[in-house]
């Protein structure tokens, strides 16, 4: 789970905790839309289950449209996708050195 608010990226569980609060900002089961455009029939269930508004994006798949730091924005799944990937190699990296 990716989540935005006014101020910063939530991530993982803060972004869990969070999701009541601000659902409309926050973006789940991302791995759904990898590579999916936007009038799929499989993006179109998604659509019931997805918190966050979905939009096409600017490489023509599916993503998300947030507001985030004051500003909408459109956030593709990739770049969902990415910002988790790298919370999950900054937590082993800590992890392996510690």
């Amino acid at each position: 789970i990716v989540g935005f608010t006014d101020r910063e990226r939530l991530l993982g569980d803060a972004a869990l905790a969070q999701i009541r609060s601000n659902a409309k900002n926050t973006c789940r089961n991302f791995k759904h839309l990898l590579g999916r455009k936007v009038e799929a029939p499989d993006v179109q269930i998604e659509k019931f289950w997805s918190t966050s508004e979905l939009c096409e994006c600017a490489d023509g798949h599916a993503g998300y449209l947030v507001k985030f730091k004051g500003e909408e924005r459109k956030m593709s799944a990739v770049e969902c996708t990415a910002m988790y990937l790298t919370k999950l190699r900054d937590i082993t990296e800590k992890w392996c050195d510690g």
